[in-house]
C-alpha cells in the first residue's frame, strides 16, 4: 500500500473518527458539573491545614517558667486578638452602672436590678443577688450564661444565684449576648463579623460585656476581691474559661461543658460553637488547652456531662482539655487545686442540681475553708420569679452589632498613608495575609473533545499549603483570548455561559479556589472559614493566591500572556479583584464582576451572613480597602 494512498485513507477517516468521539452540549454540560474532586479529600486536606497550625501545649521548665509564659500569652491574646483595634474609649476603667429596682424576699436575700454600659451605648442587663446580712468581706460570684433562649431568667441559673445567696455569697447574673433580652437579631454571634470587617474585634465587644460583671461585683463594699469566681454553661462555660484565663482578678472557675482544644473540636465538629468562640487569630497564640493552663495557680473546677446531647461530650474532652491540664498544676505544687467532674445525672448538657452541688463544694473548699463532700443545695424552686418581675429596661437604640459597625464604617476606607501602588500592594498583601504557594497542574482524565474544541480537568495541588482545587479548560483550536471563570457556585453553575465563550474563539478557565464549589467542603463554609482564620490564615487570602498561583500555571501550560477574569457573586467576585489589584494588570487585563456590590459595607447590614459570604469579612479589609479601591488598583501599573 502505497504512502500516498494511507495519507488519503486518513484524511477521509480522521474527521469522522474525531467527530465520533465529540462531545455536543449536553455531553460537555455533563463534563463540567460532574464532580471529579473528591468532597472527603478535600475535607481531610482542610483539617490537615488547621491542625498542623495548632501550637501544642507542653509543660515547661518550671512553674515559674510557666507563669512567665502564661503572662506572655495573657498579654499577646488581650492586645492581638481580644481589643485589636478596640478604642480607649471603649476600655474605660470603671463602667456605668444605673441601679434600677430592688425586689425583697422572704428568704434572707433580696434581688438589684441594674444595668451596665459595656462600651459606649450598649447596656448589659443584670440582677444582683445580696444576703440581706452581710458584714465584712464575702466572695463574689460572676455567673454567666450560654445558649438559653430565656438568658438570665433560665431557672436552673435563678437556683444558682439563689443558693449563692443563701450561702452568704453576693452573685451576679449578668446576661449574655443575642440571649434572654438581648435576644435580637441585631445580637448575632456571627454578626460580630462586621466589626471584624472594620478592624475592630468583636470579640472585644463579648469580652467587655462579661468583664464589666467584674467591675460591678468589686465595686460592691462587701466584696473579697481575693474571693472573686466566675462560672456558667456552655456558651456560659466559654466565657468562664476566657475571662477567667485572661483576666486574673478571677480567683476561681467552673466553666460547665463550654470548651475544648480545637483538635478536639476538628474531631467533633459539633463542638466547633459561634464566632466569639473561634475568633480570628486566637489559636495562632493560644489553644483552649493554653488557657485552661493558665488558671493555675487558682481553683479550678472542669465539669462536662458524659452524655451530653449538644458539646463537648466529657469522655471526648477529658483527654483533650483536662488531663493535659493538671500536670502544670502538679508542677506548681497545687494538685489540690484542679479538680474534674464527670456528670452523669441527667449526664446531658445541664447545670442541674448534681452540678450544681459540685459548684457549692468547691465553693466552700475554696472560699469558706470548709470542705464537705455531702453539702447539698439549698431547695430553692418556689423562689424562682418570671421574665416579666425580673426585666430590666433597656434605653431605646440600645446599641447593637450593626449599628456599632454602621457607625464604625461610615469613616472607612481611611486615607491611606502608602502613596504608590507597590506600596498599597503590600498593605494589601498583609491584610489577606497573602500565603506564598505553587501551582501544579494534574490532569484529571483524558482529553476530551468538544464540538468547538477540547476539555481539560484537572485538580491542581498547592504543595506549600497542602491544599487543591479543580479546575477546567475549554480551549478552541485558535484562542483569540483566555477568560478565567470564577463563581460562588462553582465553575459548574456557568457551564453554558462558558461553553459559549468557547464557541467564540475564547480559550476558557474555571477554577473552584478555596471553599468554592468542588473545594468547598460538605460540612458547610462558616466553620471552616472560622476554623482556617483562627490559626492565623485568611480564606480570602489564600483564594486569592490560588487564583494567581494557577494562572501562572495555566499560562506556561497554555502559552498565554493576559486573562480577563469574569466572576459571578461576591465572594468570588471579592477574591477575583483583590487578584488583580494585586497583579495590576500584568497578567490579568481586566476584571468583570457580576452580582457584586458597589461597597463591603453592603455586608455590615441587616440580613448578611456571615455563614453565607465568611471570607468577605477578612479582618481589617474595610479599614484600608473597599470594593473602589480595589478596583483603581486593577488599572495599569502607573507608578513603581
Amino acid at each position: 500500500m502505497s504512502r500516498h494512498f494511507l495519507l488519503v485513507l486518513l484524511g477521509i477517516l480522521l474527521p469522522g473518527l474525531l467527530t465520533a468521539g465529540q462531545l455536543g452540549a449536553a455531553e460537555a454540560n455533563e463534563q463540567l458539573t460532574e464532580r471529579w474532586h473528591d468532597a472527603a479529600e478535600v475535607s481531610q486536606q482542610l483539617d490537615r491545614f488547621v491542625r498542623s497550625r495548632v501550637p501544642p501545649l507542653e509543660l515547661s521548665s518550671s512553674a515559674r517558667a510557666w507563669q512567665r509564659e502564661a503572662k506572655s500569652l495573657r498579654k499577646q491574646v488581650l492586645r492581638n486578638v481580644v481589643f485589636r483595634g478596640v478604642p480607649a474609649s471603649w476600655r474605660a476603667p470603671s463602667p456605668r452602672v444605673e441601679w434600677l429596682d430592688r425586689l425583697p424576699s422572704e428568704h434572707g436575700y433580696s434581688i438589684r436590678k441594674l444595668r451596665i454600659e459595656a462600651l459606649p451605648g450598649l447596656w448589659i442587663p443584670a440582677l444582683l443577688y445580696e444576703p440581706d446580712k452581710l458584714e465584712g468581706r464575702v466572695p463574689v460570684i460572676l455567673n454567666v450564661n450560654g445558649h438559653s433562649r430565656d438568658g438570665k431568667v433560665t431557672d436552673y441559673k435563678q437556683i444558682r444565684c439563689i443558693n449563692q445567696a443563701k450561702r452568704g455569697m453576693i452573685a451576679l447574673n449578668l446576661e449574655w449576648i443575642g440571649m434572654g433580652q438581648l435576644r435580637e437579631e441585631g445580637y448575632s454571634h456571627n454578626n460580630l463579623a462586621l466589626l471584624d470587617l472594620c478592624g475592630r474585634s468583636g470579640l472585644g465587644v463579648f469580652f467587655l460585656s462579661m468583664s464589666r460583671g467584674i467591675d460591678v461585683l468589686l465595686d460592691h463594699p462587701h466584696a473579697d476581691p481575693d474571693r472573686l469566681a466566675v462560672t456558667g454553661l456552655s456558651g456560659g462555660g466559654w466565657q468562664t474559661i476566657v475571662l477567667s484565663s485572661l483576666d486574673t482578678r478571677v480567683k476561681l472557675a467552673v466553666p460547665v461543658a463550654g470548651h475544648s482544644g480545637i483538635l478536639h473540636r476538628l474531631d467533633h465538629r459539633s463542638s466547633i460553637g459561634d464566632l466569639e468562640q473561634i475568633p480570628c487569630d486566637l489559636v495562632s497564640l493560644a489553644d483552649y488547652t493554653q488557657l485552661t493552663a493558665m488558671m493555675v495557680p487558682r481553683p479550678t473546677l472542669l465539669i462536662f456531662n458524659d452524655q451530653d446531647n449538644c458539646c463537648f461530650v466529657a469522655g471526648q474532652v477529658k483527654p483533650n482539655i483536662v488531663d493535659p491540664v493538671i500536670p502544670f498544676f502538679r508542677q506548681a505544687g497545687v494538685a489540690d487545686r484542679v479538680a474534674y467532674h464527670e456528670n452523669s445525672d441527667p449526664g446531658t448538657h445541664n447545670y442541674d442540681r448534681d452540678n450544681r452541688q459540685q459548684l457549692y463544694r468547691f465553693l466552700s473548699r475554696h472560699f469558706l475553708d470548709l470542705d464537705d463532700p455531702n453539702l447539698e443545695e439549698i431547695e430553692s424552686q418556689a423562689e424562682v420569679l418570671s421574665a416579666e418581675l425580673l426585666e430590666v429596661p433597656l434605653p431605646d437604640g440600645n446599641a447593637t452589632f450593626h449599628s456599632l459597625a454602621a457607625d464604625l464604617a461610615a469613616g472607612l476606607p481611611r486615607a491611606s498613608s502608602q502613596s504608590t501602588p507597590r506600596l498599597r500592594r503590600a498593605e494589601l498583601r498583609e491584610i489577606i495575609r497573602l500565603p506564598e504557594t505553587t501551582a501544579v497542574l494534574r490532569q484529571d482524565s483524558a482529553l476530551r473533545l468538544l464540538e468547538a474544541g477540547r476539555l481539560h480537568r484537572y485538580v491542581v495541588e498547592y504543595r506549600e499549603l497542602d491544599l487543591t482545587a479543580a479546575a477546567v479548560v475549554l480551549e478552541p483550536e485558535d484562542p483569540s483570548q483566555t477568560v478565567l471563570v470564577v463563581a460562588d457556585g462553582g465553575f459548574a453553575s456557568q457551564a453554558v455561559a462558558m461553553q459559549e465563550m468557547l464557541a467564540a474563539g475564547r480559550r476558557v478557565i474555571g477554577i473552584d479556589p478555596l471553599l468554592i464549589g468542588q473545594s468547598a467542603p460538605p460540612d458547610g463554609i462558616g466553620s471552616n472559614a472560622m476554623l482556617i482564620a483562627t490559626v492565623g490564615e485568611r480564606p480570602l487570602g489564600i483564594q486569592v493566591s490560588q487564583l494567581l498561583s494557577c494562572l501562572d500555571a495555566m499560562a506556561a501550560q497554555f502559552n498565554f500572556q493576559s486573562v480577563t477574569i469574569h466572576s459571578t457573586g461576591p465572594r468570588s467576585g471579592l477574591a477575583a479583584l483583590t487578584a488583580g489589584a494585586l497583579l495590576g494588570n500584568k497578567r490579568i487585563s481586566d476584571v468583570v464582576t457580576s452580582a457584586m456590590p458597589e461597597s463591603l459595607r453592603a455586608f455590615l447590614e441587616p440580613g448578611q451572613s456571615y455563614n453565607k459570604t465568611p471570607e468577605v469579612y477578612c479582618f481589617g479589609l474595610l479599614q484600608s480597602f473597599d470594593i473602589p479601591q480595589l478596583r483603581q488598583l486593577n488599572r495599569p501599573l502607573l507608578q513603581p
